[in-house]
């Protein structure tokens, strides 16, 4: 009976930790950073899994596909216990490098906002790791360069992410 509870209290955790990922409060802004400036390695493309949910027996999980040099589509799958199913989130994703570091855009598919958080890819270690941008932030921007020009300006200030790293490999 404990075993249960433990289990279910994990696969809450690692959910939790997922949708925070990409539904949760990063700030979201009406432009993206820019069209796309990063090419996506194939590398990126497969299955990812957090590392805080990798133990879950039902756990949530990202398949990134390539649609071109510079766009990718993140298909988001979570379970569901009350339908035994996996229900899918789709979200469109570009990359730009913001003096020498990537961040990611990720606008859900119907949506009209971008998610931003910072981006790192260890290809050789088959690790990704995500930092969200905080949503502490109050300005709004009319064009992705004034959004690019002021992340340029912030991005090493203390409050410019929050203090939740993801951390995703690839699931075999």
């Amino acid at each position: 009976m404990r075993f249960n509870l433990f289990q279910k209290v994990l696969m809450s955790s690692g959910l939790l930790a997922i949708v925070v990922l990409l539904a949760g409060c990063p700030y979201s802004s009406s432009v993206p950073i820019d069209d796309g400036t990063v090419k996506i390695s194939s590398e990126l493309v497969g299955k990812w899994v957090s590392t805080s949910d990798m133990e879950s027996e039902n756990p949530s999980y990202f398949v990134i596909t390539k649609d071109d040099k510079f766009n990718a589509t993140a298909k988001k799958m979570e379970y569901s216990s009350s339908d035994s199913s996996y229900s899918e989130t789709i979200y469109h994703l570009t990359f730009s490098d913001v003096n020498g570091e990537t961040f990611m855009n990720a606008r859900e598919e119907e949506g009209t906002t971008y998610n931003l958080l910072k981006f790192n890819f260890d290809e050789k270690a088959g690790k990704i790791s995500t930092s969200e941008v905080s949503d502490y932030i109050k300005e709004t921007f009319n064009t992705s360069t004034e959004l690019k020009d002021f992340i340029a300006k912030n991005k090493s200030n203390s409050y410019f992410f929050t203090n939740t790293t993801e951390t995703y490999v690839r699931k075999k």
